[in-house]
């Protein structure tokens, strides 16, 4: 497990060589930056240089089916997933890495939802190798695989991402077609609706999937190839009630550093909240509190 914790430094040195050495371009929906849309900040951009993307909402043509075109850069929203939300709203994928980009093209800070393909209800990777790290991908759909992610060939890297209510007859979350060599690691992979957590198909030889908390995923929660250990299915007790879309923790969660098994943090966001405590009454004595 060791080897799977000591990859997000390799990462982040990447993006930090990327920020430093590179150009920045900000994409401000309403004007007043370098582009209005994703794609058109990405088209400005050359490797090493960085998109900064506004908060806001992000829908319509260029700001879905959005291509690095190859580029590797850093593609980040300005404050976070919080408040960053790429919204497909049933119409397309919102990336497609297809054209060579490696673990040097970051994609970081999104909330991307409804998000709607066949391979890929979010992302569709084929024979690349980018770096998708502090994302939350909600309630995306594959008509085959892959409801949030499908991952053919490469060495895509994803990690410290939450997945929550993504469907897919197949890898309700993510599906990896071989050969293929997936670092996955420190991710909530939550709530499928259908499909199961994974799909794996062909050659998974390289495949590493460590120290996420993977539950109640309808299909199952089997980690199917690469099972480096640490993966846990305990509940993430996130701050949030189901579907508010509220995904930091409670400061006892099994996927806060504190807590989870490999010591590490889990998921796009920390604890935020406390537990509240409860006390079990009976309806007399709720009645006595008000006479």
């Amino acid at each position: 497990m060791r080897h799977v914790l000591n990859l997000p430094v390799m990462v982040l040195i990447l993006g930090s060589a990327a920020v430093a050495n590179g150009a920045t371009w900000h994409v401000i929906p309403g004007g007043g930056g370098d582009a209005t849309t994703i794609q058109a900040g990405i088209n400005l951009a050359s490797n090493g240089d960085v998109v900064l993307v506004a908060p806001g909402t992000y829908t319509g043509a260029g700001n879905r089916n959005i291509s690095f075109n190859g580029k590797n850069i850093t593609v980040t929203s300005e404050t976070g997933a919080q408040f960053t939300t790429i919204d497909c709203q049933n119409a397309a994928q919102a990336f497609l890495f297809q054209n060579g980009e490696t673990a040097s093209a970051v994609l970081e800070g999104f909330t991307i939802k409804n998000g709607y393909g066949v391979k890929g209800g979010a992302i569709n990777c084929n024979d690349v190798s980018p770096t998708v790290r502090y994302n939350v991908f909600r309630n995306n759909t594959a008509t085959t695989s892959g409801g949030a992610m499908y991952v053919r060939f490469g060495t895509v890297t994803v990690y410290n991402n939450t997945f929550d209510g993504n469907t897919a007859p197949a890898g309700g979350t993510i599906a990896i077609a071989g050969p293929a060599s997936p670092q996955i690691y420190q991710n909530i992979i939550h709530d499928s609706a259908a499909g199961g957590a994974f799909s794996c198909m062909g050659n998974m030889t390289g495949t590493l999937i460590g120290c996420n908390c993977v539950h109640g995923n309808v299909g199952g929660d089997a980690i199917c190839a690469g099972d480096a250990g640490n993966n846990f299915t305990l509940d993430p007790l996130f701050c949030g009630i189901p579907g508010s879309g509220n995904f930091f923790l409670q400061e006892t969660s099994p996927c806060s550093s504190t807590y989870s098994p490999c010591s590490a943090s889990v998921g796009a966001f920390g604890p935020q909240c406390q537990v509240t405590a409860t006390e079990a009454v009976t309806w007399g004595k709720v009645k006595s509190m008000y006479r």
